[in-house]
Parts: C-alpha cells; sequence; structure tokens
C-alpha cells in the first residue's frame, strides 16, 4: 500500500501552481493593484494575486506610517471576508493602480 503511494506521489504532475505568493510577487502585485471602496476605514486595493487592506506601523502609541499594507489572499481567509473585498472593489476597474489615488 506505501508503495502504491509512493509510486502515485512520484507520477502525479509536477506543474501544479503552488497557492502562496513569494513577498516579491507579492509586492509586485500590490503596486499595480486598483483602488477600491475602504472597508472599516481603511484604504482598500485588489491585484491579481491578492486583496490588500491599510495597515498602520506604530513607534510606540503613534501612527509611524499608514504607507503599508497586509496581504489578504482569498484561499486564506473565510469565503465572508473574501466577499466583503469583492463586494468593496466591485466597482474597481480601469480606474488605475492605487499609487494614482
Amino acid at each position: 500500500m506505501f508503495a502504491a503511494l509512493l509510486i502515485a506521489t512520484l507520477v502525479a504532475p509536477s506543474d501544479i501552481v503552488p497557492t502562496t505568493a513569494t513577498m516579491e510577487e507579492l509586492q509586485a502585485d500590490f503596486e499595480t493593484a486598483v483602488a477600491c471602496r475602504q472597508i472599516d476605514g481603511r484604504k482598500v486595493w485588489k491585484g491579481e494575486l491578492a486583496y490588500y487592506i491599510q495597515s498602520y506601523v506604530y513607534e510606540g502609541a503613534a501612527v509611524a506610517s499608514e504607507d503599508a499594507a497586509d496581504a489578504v489572499l482569498p484561499e486564506d481567509n473565510t469565503e465572508e471576508t473574501v466577499r466583503e473585498f469583492e463586494e468593496a472593489c466591485a466597482i474597481a476597474g480601469s480606474a488605475g493602480s492605487h499609487a494614482q489615488k
């Protein structure tokens, strides 16, 4: 039985696309992402690989930067969360990248 499983693993297609993106791929995707409607007062963008939501970087008690974002990968989130981002981005289209917004 173990041998059959091992053989099946060896002959399985190796061109399966991984579901996780690298940091470099996400950064490039974010740079060309399209601005969407805000969620809970936070900016949202839609890329080809993920959605992105504004995050805040703190130094002590003060916000040091508002120019940071967290990737929201559909496969890592609940259906409800993904639906919220889809709705926020439903009107996003050819409006341009977030750098222009």
